[in-house]
């Protein structure tokens, strides 16, 4: 792994921040908290008396959170630092997931709770802990990139089960407040393991010489918005099927037990899809690697058209999974390669919100299209076409800002150099 040598630290710091990276997300945001969601359901539809469709709510609330507050999360560590920021976010997020467990059944309270988790769980989720890696790495940042993101892929194998397992002996409410517990823990202790580089950062306020302007700043606007754009119609394709993807496996004949375990496999496609693509990105134009993953999984849609057999199922999850694995560590990426890091968490905080709305909006309008027409036929042929756009979309990027960079060259020149 490479890094910026001098003051702030060598490569002993640059690692100790990829695993404190991968410790704050294993217990953040979206481990703890979106992966857990459906483990508690029952419990919570018993206590209230409430229909599923109800209970989920809390799902879209929190990632509707999410999306509206990621620029503003940006602009702040842009301005008071990344660890800073996602201190304060975690400390909030944890209040309010420990809160969780005083629901009463007022469907205002749940969904407004769940809101507030989402806006304040945001720095916990990748969009804080991946904002912090760009100051350390250039030619591998893919790479670090991939190995943080393990960090959240093991908390959202291990905290479901562990979840059932409180939920079990305790009751949803206890298990919420327990959560609550681990993730402040494990986010206080990502913090002290997390460094800034003082030869990178700089306020959102700064003045410095050779800040991009005019031309420059609105060619940065189209690449942002061509980002944000592409990743809203990928994530609108590939977490569509979250919630509805065992039931649509058991239309086709699979039994309940099968479908679960098919669904399952999704997370290991986001795992095999986060290391291969973070080891891509350093050797392949990124937007490449971003085609040949979005394209992996638009053969996934197609299998789930088409397929009604077990071994089928398992390979098309996989599939799905390797596209959803590859989009969440590409986003960082992309921002570092065609953006730079001037206002880095401004942007990356940008494109985010634009992945997120496509996790309220794929699995809502996937869900209103099945109960309209009892099928899940429409959704299943435009997972394909939206990943084929997105992938034109991000193909449409061009060259990286600075495709001449060395080794050697400083983060901070990279940063203020122009297009």
């Amino acid at each position: 792994m490479e890094t910026e040598s001098g003051r702030d630290g060598g490569p002993a710091t640059s690692i100790i921040n990829v695993c404190g990276a991968a410790l704050g997300m294993a217990v953040g945001f979206a481990a703890i908290f979106i992966s857990t969601n459906g483990v508690f359901i029952p419990a919570v539809l018993r206590d209230f008396h409430w229909g599923r469709a109800q209970a989920a709510q809390s799902y879209a609330a929190s990632m509707l959170g999410l999306a509206l507050v990621s620029p503003l999360i940006g602009i702040l560590m842009d301005r008071f630092g990344v660890r800073k920021v996602v201190l304060i976010s975690a400390l909030v997020f944890a209040v309010a997931m420990a809160c969780m467990g005083l629901q009463d059944g007022n469907k205002v309270w749940w969904i407004g709770l769940s809101l507030i988790i989402g806006m304040s769980g945001a720095a916990t989720s990748v969009l804080g802990y991946l904002a912090i890696l760009p100051q350390w790495f250039d030619r591998r940042l893919g790479l670090a990139i991939g190995f943080a993101m393990v960090g959240l892929g093991v908390g959202t194998i291990v905290l479901p089960a562990l979840s059932a397992k409180l939920i079990a002996m305790w009751g949803w409410r206890t298990a919420y407040q327990v959560l609550a517990a681990i993730s402040l823990a494990g986010a206080l202790l990502a913090f002290l393991m997390l460094r800034e580089n003082r030869k990178v950062h700089r306020p959102m306020g700064a003045v410095t010489h050779g800040t991009p302007t005019g031309p420059v700043v609105r060619h940065r606007g189209l690449k942002v918005f061509i980002i944000f754009l592409g990743a809203f119609l990928a994530s609108s394709a590939v977490l569509s099927l979250g919630p509805h993807l065992p039931a649509l496996l058991m239309d086709r004949g699979i039994s309940a037990q099968d479908a679960a375990k098919s669904a399952s496999l999704i997370g290991l496609g986001i795992l095999v899809g986060r290391l291969s693509s973070g080891f891509l990105v350093d050797r392949v134009h990124a937007p490449f690697v971003a085609c040949c993953y979005f394209l992996c999984g638009a053969a996934g849609f197609i299998l789930l058209g088409q397929i009604d057999s077990y071994e089928g199922a398992l390979f098309a999850s996989v599939l799905v999974g390797l596209a959803i694995g590859a989009e969440g560590d590409l986003l960082s990426y992309l921002v570092r390669a065609y953006i730079g890091l001037e206002r880095f968490g401004l942007f990356y905080g940008t494109v985010f919100s634009g992945y997120s709305l496509g996790a309220v909006v794929g699995p809502v309008v996937t869900g209103h299209y099945f109960d309209t027409h009892k099928n899940y036929s429409l959704p299943l042929q435009a997972g394909p076409v939206l990943l084929v756009v997105a992938s034109l979309l991000f193909v449409s990027l061009g060259r990286y800002m600075r495709p001449g960079l060395r080794h050697g060259d400083s983060m901070h020149q990279v940063a203020i150099a122009g297009e």
